[in-house]
């Protein structure tokens, strides 16, 4: 323990008694629970410690002294000379420095003898005079004074414990507001009850069992010597009682509350409407008051959804001007508001009151997809005799974080309803005119977007043209003219390939006057879908992304369209070619059942599966994979495959690079972004690496398929055939469409993610201080650095990945010593045009910007340093206090501000609905082949069965139960690796 001065603003403030019991709550030797004490008047405290033994002695006193060293304090003990030696060992037992404290003068041994009993008698003014002295001396160099003294001495002596007593009751007065703070020591096996009872009453809080106590018996000096003693403490013991009574009733009632809540939130036969009554019964009940009643607000437009009561105005249905009711106040400021009494609180003049006539109201906001729903209140005609508690105003809250809850949830269920309706229906249509009717359809019903139209490129005039509109867009939707060429804001969204946001549009001719904001999303070739919305805010993040999911499920069925449409016009022209074009209507058919199983994939793994499944049942196909690039080692290793596999893809090495392993369709795929295409294996001089074990297990035709969306490289899809030539330029194009129809429906349900999981808070910080080193570093050096990745390690560290473009790893080796971070070590160098780009990593220590992040409660997204400054994103809980959060980040790097700040939601799993969801990715036939060769005791050691036995016994053959147990297990050891990651 450091004992160096310290400067001004390093010092704690000064010792006061929340610091004496937060040192107790900190030891570990302290077992026992910390009660919190309210109504204490002292600002420094006297503490009794009433002990059984040293060990229980000293989890007190140790804790006690070592904070009073650590915060600055000077530190005096008192006891006989026999029992200096002993705490001196118990102190330097417990980590204390004693001879540096001492020799510092922060830390001192009195005896009895040189204290109490100076000049041989025990003298209470001495004694106070004494204090009073010790107090002037210790602030002199320090922050106050701790004393903790031991009381043995007195059984010895010829002090009276009365005597004692009322020394003790006057040092309450003498403390009060001095800058010190004493702990007396009791041993309850030496002192009698009679004296025990003396010292309760004359300390105004007691350590006993290890827990501090505020004392209910507690004299304060003046009652203590007063003749009224007696009457005294017979009316504090009443006010004791009827004070824990009230509480006990008030505990009591919050419990019965709180499990009337839970009750009807865990009735699974109720309707959020029966639940969302019965709270406002159960609220109505909770605040003693008449009415209950939950409200929606539209723009200045006021109804109310339901209520409960009989004031003749605050009905279900009924409607009224926000103006004219309290819950204006809720929604102009989006926090709670409460009246006691209107007629003392100045309410009487307003508009709400002569209409309602309500003397107590509290309500609050009820808030759904980032946008105020309305208010959830309780009122009555009647004054309330008490202010709303802390109590009732979290009840409150926490009832309307409720409701905002089960309404964002209904809406999200709606909307993936109508989203599913609508895929459901675009799949039946046939012509690009059947889609564009139907999404208008669904667009004007379920869909609830009301201002949408469908923008169409037309190839031959090479222009935009709205194709298909809602009713109402008609009137309010001015897209020919954002559609103009080549200025318009469509047309830029058309020919970027690039969703835009429009925010000016109310001011257009031909635009409804309470449009807010106008989203554009490219339907690549097709053209645009195009809504509207009205909210005052525009579109939140969970409304835009619906948007994005909406015109990606209308993409995909165009891109279906136009597959079809190609089909039959290659089909008229392939009637002479029967065995080509009955393999084509099977590859058709297998399309229509992927296309139709997409619809319905809610993850990309069940995508990824149906596709190789359907692919594989498909002659002349054989076999068909999905491999990961890894852009770190380059490979390619498969993450879904079905067919007869044989151990191919055991036995080969697939990566994009230079080697020769990266020069076949699958490396060239990823790197070109295109199809790849291997028409003979024989004869084709790039799948010289894997032709003879292609050949051994019939494969003569290869095609390697990218699934890229919006330039997102998803995984490469690999087809293998049982004869060359089969992938001719029709079978090619149709394999290629397909390709694309898979990766937009990988980027939907990724998509759809966001719409049924938890929400975070996403900070955005510009940081250009130098304190953070990588932004010195970036530029000393004119580097550009990026954070790849964070790893905790196994010692509680963490390890960091980290890129840098532009400086070579001798130069960035030379700047480790300055950076926050230990065991630095370059994982990779290469150039790029001539540019030096290397991967590192690194150990952070404490003083790091994750380490710092992650402290605090976030988890560091994204950090990236680009011309000499620094972008970092940073995701904190919703319920975060952002503020404080800011505060901190902008303390620790104050050349820093705060850009964005956004909602965001990320998935997240229970321990318990993970075991419960392990096995569910896993096919029927994978499940059972993995329980049938588990409980034959195929991974016993040794094994109970071989593969080929459990094989036989299942009528399989033992590449096919090979297959599936890899499968399986690779499956399984996603779920568990990439949960475990979630979680971290």
């Amino acid at each position: 323990m450091s004992l160096e001065p310290r400067a001004e603003s390093e010092r704690q403030p000064v010792i006061d008694l929340e610091s004496a019991v937060e040192a107790l709550r900190e030891s570990p030797e302290f077992r026992g629970p910390i009660e919190p004490m309210d109504g204490h008047d002292h600002a420094n405290d006297h503490f009794a410690l009433v002990y059984e033994g040293e060990e229980e002695q000293y989890a007190a006193a140790v804790p006690f002294l070592r904070q009073g060293l650590e915060r600055g304090e000077k530190c005096m003990y008192v006891a006989d000379e026999h029992s200096l030696e002993t705490i001196e060992a118990a102190m330097r037992e417990r980590g204390i420095d004693v001879d540096a404290a001492v020799a510092s003068g922060a830390l001192v041994f009195e005896t009895v003898q040189n204290t109490y009993l100076e000049g041989g008698s025990f003298d209470a003014d001495s004694m106070e005079a004494l204090y009073e002295d010790a107090i002037r001396a210790a602030t002199a160099e320090h922050e106050g004074l701790r004393v903790v003294a031991e009381t043995d001495w007195i059984l010895e002596g010829d002090v009276s414990i009365e005597e004692f007593m009322a020394y003790e009751s006057r040092m309450n007065d003498a403390f009060a507001g001095a800058p010190a703070i004493a702990l007396c020591q009791y041993d309850l096996d030496a002192f009698p009850p009679e004296a025990l009872v003396d010292v309760i009453r004359v300390h105004p809080h007691l350590i006993y069992d290890t827990t501090v106590c505020h004392n209910f018996y507690y004299t304060p000096p003046e009652e203590f010597f007063g003749p009224e003693q007696p009457a005294r403490e017979v009316d504090r013991m009443m006010e004791t009682l009827r004070e824990r009574t009230q509480a006990k009733a008030s505990l009591q009632e919050r419990t019965e509350t709180l499990r009337a809540q839970h009750e009807i939130i865990s009735r699974a036969d109720l309707t959020f409407e029966e639940k969302l009554h019965r709270f406002l019964e159960l609220g109505r009940e909770r605040f003693d008051l008449d009415i209950g009643f939950l409200a929606h607000v539209s723009g200045e437009r006021f109804e109310i959804v339901d209520a409960v009561g009989s004031h003749e105005l605050i009905q279900r249905g009924e409607e009224a001007d926000l103006s004219g009711t309290y819950c204006r106040e809720v929604v102009e400021n989006r926090d709670l508001v409460s009246v006691d009494h209107a007629s003392e609180q100045g309410w009487v003049d307003r508009e709400a009151y002569r209409t309602y006539g309500l003397d107590s109201y509290i309500g609050a906001p009820v808030v759904v997809g980032g946008e105020q729903y309305g208010t959830l209140c309780f009122a009555s005609r009647e004054a309330r005799a008490d202010p709303f508690s802390a109590a009732e105003r979290t009840f409150l809250e926490l009832t309307g974080q409720w409701v905002s809850y089960e309404l964002e949830r209904e809406h999200r269920q709606t909307q993936l309803s109508a989203l599913n309706e609508m895929s459901r229906d675009l799949m039946d249509a046939e012509t690009f005119e059947d889609i564009r009717r139907s999404t208008v359809e669904h667009a004007e019903g379920t869909l609830g977007l009301p201002l949408t139209a469908l923008v169409r490129y037309d190839r031959e005039t090479g222009r935009l043209s709205t194709a298909s509109q809602t009713e109402r867009a008609a009137d309010e939707l001015p897209t020919a003219a954002l559609s103009s060429t080549p200025s318009g804001p469509l047309w830029e969204a058309f020919t970027a390939g690039e969703e835009r946001i429009v925010g000016d549009v109310a001011g257009m001719s031909g635009a409804g006057d309470d449009i807010t904001e106008l989203a554009a999303i490219p339907l690549g070739p097709h053209g645009l879908f195009v809504t509207a919305t009205e909210s005052p805010g525009g579109f939140c993040d969970a409304e835009l992304e619906f948007v994005q999911t909406t015109a990606a499920t209308v993409e995909t069925a165009c891109g279906r369209a136009d597959r079809e449409r190609l089909l039959q016009e290659r089909e008229e022209t392939l009637e002479d070619q029967n065995e080509s074009l009955s393999r084509l209507n099977r590859i058709n058919d297998t399309i229509r059942n992927i296309g139709k199983a997409l619809v319905q994939a809610s993850s990309r793994e069940e995508i990824e599966t149906v596709v190789c499944d359907q692919l594989a049942d498909v002659g002349p196909y054989e076999l068909a994979w999905v491999g990961e690039h890894d852009t770190v080692t380059d490979e390619i290793t498969p993450r879904e495959w079905a067919g007869a596999e044989k151990g191919y893809l055991d036995a080969v090495t697939v990566t994009a690079d230079e080697r020769t392993t990266g020069r076949g369709p699958s490396g060239k795929a990823v790197e070109t972004h295109e199809p790849q295409v291997v028409n003979n294996v024989i004869d084709d001089p790039t799948f010289e690496p894997w032709r003879e074990a292609a050949l051994n297990r019939g494969y003569h035709a290869s095609i390697a398929l990218p699934l890229v969306y919006g330039n997102v490289l998803y995984g490469v899809l690999n087809v293998y055939a049982n004869q060359p030539g089969v992938f001719d330029d029709l079978e090619r194009s149709v394999l290629a469409e397909l390709g694309d129809t898979i990766a937009y429906a990988i980027n939907a349900v990724e998509s759809k993610k966001a719409l049924v999981s938890d929400e975070v808070t996403e900070l955005e910080f510009r940081v250009e201080d130098e304190r953070l080193e990588i932004v010195g570093l970036a530029r000393e050096t004119g580097c550009d650095l990026s954070l790849e990745g964070v790893v905790p390690s196994t010692d509680g560290r963490l390890r960091v990945f980290m890129s840098a473009r532009g400086v070579a790893a001798d130069e960035l080796r030379a700047f480790a010593p300055d950076l926050a971070a230990t065991e630095v070590s370059v994982v990779s160098e290469y150039d790029d045009d001539g540019v030096p780009i290397c991967l590192f990593e690194a150990a952070l220590s404490e003083e790091s910007l994750c380490e710092t992040v992650r402290r605090h409660g976030g988890r560091p997204r994204t950090v990236a340093v680009e011309d000499g400054a620094a972008t970092v994103v940073v995701e904190v809980a919703a319920d975060a206090d952002v503020r404080e959060f800011v505060e901190m980040f902008v303390d620790n790097y104050p050349d820093s501000e705060l850009v964005a700040q956004r909602s965001d939601e990320r998935p997240r799993q229970t321990p318990t609905e993970f075991r419960m969801t392990l096995t569910d990715e896993l096919t029927d036939r994978q499940l059972e082949v993995l329980q049938t060769a588990y409980f034959g005791g195929y991974f016993d050691k040794p094994r109970g069965q071989t593969g080929s036995e459990i094989a036989a016994s299942m009528d399989i053959s033992q590449p096919t139960f090979n297959t599936h147990v890899r499968a399986a297990q690779r499956k399984l050891c996603r779920q568990l690796f990439e949960a475990a990651m979630a979680d971290d």
